[in-house]
């Protein structure tokens, strides 16, 4: 039984294989990832059950996902497979430095798009005996009955006292700040914790502040929340950065120590600090919840794809030690 919900789309992900350009590319490896999906199955490695409330063409492309979905352990609604609209497609270029990562959206018309202007979503039966509700402004950008639709889920949750988290996860192609700015404000005013970005909480509200703890402190008193985190960035190249994380909430303000990473695929890495975020929350407090959301989030730099994979022992393992240690074997 699922103790967490998300919702968002799931789409499949196309990255050309070796560091072939978009250009150029040949063959292409095949991911399924999706916001509010990666933090689903980011929780169920961490042990917590989750499902994920998304809509999936009834078709081969859809069930290849939705069997992804499964292998990963995240419950399914049994109304998932839809008879309208398509899987979503987004093609990933790996960058080098000085040349970025690119990402190509081919997402148009989705099933979740084509559910929502139905209003086909069952929040009572979705939400049912769930302890938390994961939703990203990704959802409420895709189309004004995902922005209804996401309103809707919030405002269930309020009404059995759901904890909702919810991350910012600014898309310049999906919105502009200004619009973004309108629809967002008035679902983060009834979420519990808010996950966002240093760029996103400038780029999109206007929030600054001369040092991290400054910056979350000026998020949570805007928005009147719990608890406001945010991820830390340092680009050393396009394949080797410094990661950590910091949050304030009721208990105080908390910052993670810094891990260096060696990238493999940086996709995935805000939702997996998130999922380890939610899963300390629920279990702990804040300054634990931190600390694994950093640890989880830097080994998902390390595993390709969208989804992290690291076990809870991993994830304890380099909360203790910081560092990666000796082989293994």
């Amino acid at each position: 039984m699922k103790e967490v919900v998300t919702f968002g789309e799931v789409m499949m992900r196309l990255t050309p294989v070796g560091d072939d350009l978009l250009a150029q590319a040949g063959a292409f490896n095949v991911h399924i990832g999706g916001s509010e999906y990666n933090v689903a199955a980011g929780l169920v490695a961490l042990g917590i059950p989750a499902m994920c409330v998304t809509r999936l063409p009834d078709n081969p492309l859809g069930r290849n996902a939705l069997r992804a979905m499964r292998s990963n352990g995240v419950e399914t609604p049994d109304d998932t497979l839809s008879p309208q609209g398509r899987l979503g497609i987004y093609f990933l270029e790996q960058g080098s430095s000085p040349r970025p990562n690119r990402v190509v959206y081919d997402r148009g018309e989705s099933s979740l798009v084509k559910a929502a202007a139905s209003g086909a979503f069952d929040w009572d039966r979705y939400l049912g005996d769930a302890r938390w509700f994961h939703v990203s402004g990704i959802t409420p950008a895709l189309s004004p009955g995902l922005l209804q639709a996401t309103q809707n889920a919030v405002r269930a949750c309020r009404a059995e006292n759901i904890p909702v988290s919810f991350d910012i996860n600014y898309r310049a192609k999906l919105w502009a700040p200004d619009k973004a700015r309108t629809g967002l404000e008035p679902l983060l005013r009834d979420a519990s914790v808010i996950v966002s970005t240093e760029e996103d909480l400038e780029r999109v509200f206007g929030i600054k502040g001369s040092t991290h703890r400054e910056l979350v402190e000026k998020a949570k008193e805007k928005f009147g929340v719990e608890t406001v985190a945010i991820t830390l960035r340092e680009m050393i190249s396009v394949r080797r950065n410094r990661w950590s994380g910091c949050a304030v909430g009721p208990d105080g303000y908390f910052e993670s120590r810094w891990y260096d990473v060696e990238i493999v695929d940086r996709v995935g890495a805000g939702d997996s600090f998130t999922a380890g975020l939610v899963a300390g929350l629920m279990e702990r407090d804040l300054g634990y919840a931190v600390n694994m959301a950093a640890a989880f989030s830097a080994l998902k730099h390390t595993m390709p794809g969208d989804v992290c994979l690291a076990t809870r022992a991993q994830v304890e393992e380099l909360m203790e030690r910081g560092s990666a240690g000796r082989i293994q074997r």
